[in-house]
C-alpha cells in the first residue's frame, strides 16, 4: 500500500468528521456561570498581555466551596494590569481568584464567528473578568511548568524588543510573525492582509518553522558537529521557540513535518510530503480530536494537500518552462485546491492572490531572518537591533504597497458566499477525478490538458454558483434591533433597517458576514424605517467615512420633517459616500428584482409627533405568485392606521408579517391580524431584552390569529425561501426546519 499514513490519517478525519455531523459537541452554557461574582482556584498555565489588559489562563479550575468533580480551563482578566508578568504566580502554581464569569458569545447567525465553538475547541469553557487574586499557593512546579515560565517571560522580553525597534503597525505584524502573538495587529492590517490573501504570513506556519529551523541547521553544521546531533540541536531549539509562540495547530504541524524531514535525511529515505503531512494530522487528532473543526487546522492542511495532491497533475497540463512558472503553478494549486475551505470561512475569494504570493512569500525570508536578529540584538544594544532591522521594514513598506495597490485594483475581490456541503463534496470528488485521470491516463497530451483543465474548471464553478429560490427574506439576528435582508433575483438586494441598541458594532459582527456568506458584496436598496437607532446603528457603521464600509446603492427614508438628529447624520453619511438618497411616502413604489415594493406610510400630509409613527411600511409582493409580505417598522399611532387604510384591496391574506415594534403590547391589534390574515410572523427581539419582547398578550394574538410566529431571541436567524407555490423556513438555532 502506497502512503499507508494517507489512509490512516483519511480515515480518521472521516472518522471524526461524521461524528461530529450526527451529534456536534457543545460549548460550556452553565448560565449560572455569567454575569455573577465567582471564586475559583485552579492551576496557572499560561499568562500574557493582550490591549493594556493582563490575563492568566488556569486549568483544573473548579468553584471553591462547590463539591463539584468537574473541572474546566479558564481564561482569567484581572482587574488591574501589570507592568511584568514576573509579578505574577508563576506557571505551575495554584491560585484561587475572584471576578465575574462571562460565557463566550454564541453565532446567531450563519456566517458570523462563533467565539465559543473556537474555545471550546482549545478546551477553554469561559472567561473570569475584573478579577483579583485572593491566594496564591507556591508550588515547586515541575520541569515542563518552569520552562514554560521561562518561555513566557522571554516572550513578554522579545515583544519588548520589537515595540522598541518598530512603530505601531510593524511591532504588531511583527509579533505575529515571529511570536504568535496577534494582540497588537490592527483590524485594518488583518483585513488587507485577507483581502490580499496574505493572511498566512501573519500565522506561525511551515514557512517559518522549515526557513528558521534549517537557517539554524547549516550554522550548527558550521560547528563541525555531526549530522546525527546537529539535527537533535536544531529540533530542539526548533521545538522550544514552538513553545514560546504559544504552539498552535499550524505550528504543531509543521514541528512534526519538520522532525519527519530531519529524520527521513537521516535514514537516507526521501521525505515524502503527504506521508508527513498525514503523520502530523494523526497525532494532532489524537491529541485533540477537537481540532478536525479547526479553521486553522483545515486550512494549514489544506494548503499542504493542494502541493502535494494537485500541484504534480497541474504541472503536467499547464507546462512550465522556467522556475518562476512553476512556482506560479504550485500557488495556483494552492490557492485551487483550498478554494472551497476559502469560501467557508472567508466568503471571498482575493482574485489576484497567485501572483502576489510569488513576491511575497520569497520577500518573508529576508523579514523573518531580520526580525529574529533585530529582535535578538536589541536586548544587548538598541541601535544594533535598528539597524538590523533595517531590511524587515523595508520588506513591510513593500507588503503595505502590495496591499494597498490590491486594494485599489478593480476585482481584486470577488465574494461568492458560503458553499454548501454538498457543492464541496461534489468539488473535491471533481478534482480528486482530474488528479487520478492526469496520473495514470495515456492519452495525447493537448487532449489530456483540455479535459484536465476542463473539469478543474467545471469544479470551480460547481462550487461558486449559488442556486437560489426566486426571493429569500431574511430576518437577521441582531440583538434588540431590527435588520431584514432579501434577495430578490438577479443578485439583487434590499435590507429593510439595519441597528441594534445591545450589540456593539453590529453590521461588522452580524449583519456583514451574514450577507457576504450568502454571496453578496453590496445593498442595492437600503430601507430606513425610521431614524431611531436600533433601526439604523448598522448602516451608520456602513457608511462611516473613516471605515471600511459596505457598498450600498440607494438609502430610501421616510420623508419627514428636519430636525431629527440621526435623521440628518445618516442623510450626510450618505452623501459624504456618495449614495443616492431617496425619500418615500404613502403610494410611492420601488422594484427590486422579482419584487415590487408599495410603500403604506408615512402619509404624504401626515405630522407625528413619535418617530415610530413615520415608519415606512412595505407591501411586497412577487411577480407570478401570489406570495405577499408587509414589513412594519415600529409602526403604531397615526402610523398604524394609516399603513391600514392604504392596504391594498387586491391581497386579502399575507403570506409573511414582520410584526411592529419588536412585538411590543401596543401595536398589531386583532383588527389588524383579522385582515391581513399572516400564515407567518417575524418578530426581531434581543435575548433578555429590558422590555420584554416580545409581548405575552401579543403572541396570544397572534396564536388565535393562526400564524406561526417566530422570535430572533429564540431562533437567531430566521429564512424565507420562497418559490412560486410554497414558502419554506428555516432558523439558524437548533438548525431545524419546517415548511
Amino acid at each position: 500500500m502506497k502512503r499507508p499514513a494517507c489512509v490512516v490519517g483519511c480515515c480518521l478525519i472521516f472518522f471524526l468528521g461524521l461524528l461530529f455531523y450526527f451529534k456536534m459537541p457543545e460549548p460550556f452554557s452553565d448560565s449560572s456561570v455569567s454575569g455573577r461574582s465567582i471564586p475559583l482556584y485552579g492551576t496557572v498555565c499560561d499568562k500574557y498581555q493582550k490591549k493594556s489588559s493582563t490575563y492568566l489562563m488556569i486549568e483544573n479550575a473548579g468553584f471553591s466551596g462547590k463539591g463539584s468533580k468537574e473541572k474546566h480551563k479558564v481564561i482569567i482578566k484581572l482587574d488591574e494590569a501589570v507592568d511584568d508578568l514576573a509579578s505574577l504566580p508563576p506557571i505551575g502554581s495554584r491560585i484561587t481568584v475572584e471576578g465575574k464569569g462571562m460565557l463566550f458569545s454564541r453565532a446567531r447567525n450563519p456566517g458570523n464567528f462563533d467565539l465559543a465553538q473556537y474555545e471550546m475547541i482549545r478546551g477553554i469553557d469561559f472567561e473570569i473578568y475584573n478579577a483579583v487574586i485572593l491566594k496564591e499557593s507556591s508550588m515547586p512546579g515541575n520541569p515542563e511548568s518552569r520552562l514554560k515560565e521561562k518561555l513566557c517571560l522571554l516572550r513578554e522580553k522579545l515583544s519588548d524588543n520589537i515595540d522598541r525597534i518598530y512603530g505601531p503597525e510593524d511591532a504588531g505584524i511583527i509579533k505575529a510573525m515571529l511570536l504568535g502573538d496577534r494582540a497588537d495587529l490592527s483590524e485594518e492590517t488583518r483585513n488587507r492582509f485577507r483581502r490580499s490573501g496574505m493572511s498566512h504570513i501573519l500565522c506561525i506556519s511551515a514557512l517559518h518553522i522549515t526557513l528558521l529551523g534549517m537557517t539554524f541547521l547549516k550554522l550548527v553544521r558550521k560547528t563541525g558537529l555531526g549530522k546525527p546531533a546537529a539535527y537533535l540541536i536544531s529540533f530542539v531549539v526548533t521545538y522550544m521557540y514552538g513553545m514560546l509562540t504559544g504552539a498552535g495547530v499550524s505550528t504543531l504541524r509543521a514541528l512534526i513535518t519538520f522532525a519527519l524531514m530531519m529524520a527521513a535525511d537521516l535514514l537516507g529515505r526521501t521525505p515524502d510530503l503527504l506521508s508527513s503531512m498525514s503523520v502530523a494530522a494523526v497525532i494532532i487528532l489524537l491529541m485533540k480530536p477537537l481540532y478536525v473543526l479547526d479553521p486553522g487546522f483545515i486550512l494549514s492542511f489544506s494548503a499542504v494537500s493542494g502541493i502535494g495532491i494537485l500541484g504534480p497533475p497541474l504541472q503536467r497540463l499547464i507546462p512550465c518552462k522556467n522556475k518562476t512558472a512553476a512556482s506560479l503553478v504550485t500557488s495556483l494549486s494552492v490557492n485551487i485546491f483550498m478554494l472551497p475551505e476559502t469560501l467557508f470561512f472567508f466568503f471571498q475569494i482575493p482574485l489576484y492572490s497567485v501572483i502576489i504570493n510569488l513576491a511575497v512569500i520569497p520577500l518573508a525570508g529576508i523579514l523573518l531572518i531580520s526580525g529574529v536578529i533585530s529582535m535578538i540584538t536589541c536586548g544587548l544594544f538598541v541601535k544594533i537591533g535598528i539597524i538590523t532591522g533595517v531590511p524587515a521594514k523595508i520588506v513591510l513598506v513593500i507588503y503595505n504597497i502590495i496591499t494597498e495597490l490590491n486594494e485599489h485594483t478593480p476585482f481584486s475581490q470577488i465574494t461568492p458566499g458560503r458553499p454548501e456541503i454538498w457543492q464541496i463534496l461534489i468539488y473535491y470528488a471533481l478534482i480528486i477525478t482530474v488528479v487520478w485521470t492526469v496520473e495514470r491516463t495515456e492519452i495525447s497530451v493537448p487532449l489530456l490538458r483540455v479535459a484536465g483543465l476542463t473539469g478543474v474548471l467545471f469544479a470551480i464553478a460547481i462550487v461558486i454558483i449559488h442556486f437560489r429560490p426566486p426571493l429569500s427574506l431574511t430576518m437577521v439576528d441582531v440583538g434588540q434591533g431590527d435588520c431584514h435582508f432579501l434577495e430578490t433575483g438577479s443578485s439583487r438586494s434590499v435590507m429593510i433597517d439595519c441597528g441594534s441598541s445591545d450589540i456593539k458594532e453590529v453590521a461588522k459582527y452580524r449583519v456583514i458576514p451574514y450577507v457576504m456568506s450568502r454571496g453578496y458584496d453590496r445593498i442595492d436598496y437600503a430601507v430606513v424605517t425610521h431614524p431611531d437607532l436600533d433601526h439604523i446603528s448598522g448602516f451608520l457603521e456602513m457608511l462611516d467615512p473613516g471605515g471600511d464600509g459596505f457598498d450600498i446603492g440607494t438609502i430610501i427614508l421616510p420623508d419627514m420633517p428636519p430636525g431629527n438628529e440621526n435623521y440628518e447624520k445618516l442623510i450626510n453619511c450618505a452623501e459624504q459616500k456618495g449614495v443616492r438618497v431617496l425619500k418615500i411616502r404613502t403610494g410611492d413604489h420601488f422594484r427590486a428584482g422579482r419584487v415590487s415594493f408599495r410603500c403604506l406610510n408615512p402619509g404624504r400630509d401626515a405630522y407625528y409627533t413619535d418617530a415610530n409613527e413615520y415608519s415606512v411600511c412595505l407591501s411586497l409582493t412577487m411577480e407570478g405568485s401570489s406570495f405577499a409580505a408587509l414589513y412594519t417598522g415600529d409602526a403604531e399611532g397615526g402610523g398604524e392606521d394609516e399603513m391600514m387604510r392604504n392596504l391594498p384591496p387586491d391581497i386579502g391574506k399575507y403570506t409573511l408579517l414582520k410584526c411592529a415594534h419588536h412585538g411590543s403590547s401596543n401595536s398589531t391589534p386583532d383588527s389588524f391580524l383579522e385582515r391581513i390574515s399572516p400564515s407567518y410572523t417575524f418578530i426581531s427581539a434581543g435575548v433578555d431584552n429590558k422590555y420584554g419582547h416580545p409581548n405575552k398578550e401579543l403572541m396570544e394574538r397572534l396564536e388565535n390569529a393562526g400564524t406561526r410566529t417566530y422570535v430572533s431571541k429564540d431562533r437567531g436567524a430566521v429564512r424565507m425561501d420562497v418559490y412560486y407555490k410554497k414558502a419554506k423556513i428555516t432558523y439558524y438555532i437548533s438548525q431545524q426546519e419546517g415548511t
